[in-house]
């Protein structure tokens, strides 16, 4: 079983049980099976460029190949920031008390929402409570497991209960009436284009 989710409010820690909200659990899925002429399940593979290896699901999953052709496992792989320099790998928040603090509803608007988990409550601070049922919204650093990059987390409560929505900021590119949108330069692009490719 997974670690709890753990939150401190004013010194006071919360801690939840989790399951993922999926959408093939709220409405069910349907699946294609094919088949060979036998009757029999295919599995879907890739033959590699050479011809040497075929590649069934779950293969590439587990690594990588470097530019020389060299496999890499994925514990050997770093990631590398927009200024060039190594990340440092962040553990889980699982397990971990993480400080809430409280943001306006409308915050969430500005998140990508990757995962939402149903929460079932441990132990909860009779204050959170009572400001979880009043509406209120917060948020708190959030990882399910080790990455290279802290995702936000909002907790929230609704009719149905609390849940925990996880996701990445997004910034919008609005247009306006009567404002003229920044276009290319005709000339910079006309140098840009290769004409031998056509």
């Amino acid at each position: 079983m997974a670690k709890p989710i753990i939150v401190v409010l004013d010194g006071i820690e919360s801690s939840f049980d989790h399951a993922k909200v999926e959408r093939t659990k709220l409405y069910g899925s349907r699946r294609r099976v094919p088949l060979d002429q036998d009757g029999q399940t295919c599995v879907k593979s890739a033959l590699t460029t050479d011809g040497l290896y075929l590649l069934q699901t779950g293969m590439t999953a587990q690594g990588y190949f470097d530019e020389s052709g060299r496999w890499l496992q994925k514990n050997q792989l770093v990631g590398i920031g927009a200024d060039g320099q190594a990340l440092e790998l962040k553990p889980s928040t699982l397990g971990a008390p993480q400080a809430l603090a409280a943001v306006s509803p409308s915050t969430v608007l500005d998140f990508a929402i990757d995962a939402v988990y149903a929460l079932d409550a441990m132990t909860l601070d009779a204050a959170l409570q009572a400001r979880l049922a009043a509406g209120e919204v917060f948020s708190f650093k959030f990882k399910y497991s080790a990455d290279f990059r802290l995702d936000t987390a909002f907790l929230l409560q609704n009719n149905e209960g609390i849940f925990c929505l996880v996701g990445t900021p997004i910034s919008p590119s609005w247009a306006e009436p009567g404002k003229i949108s920044a276009v290319e330069d005709e000339e910079e692009s006309a140098d840009e284009l290769n004409f031998d490719m056509f």
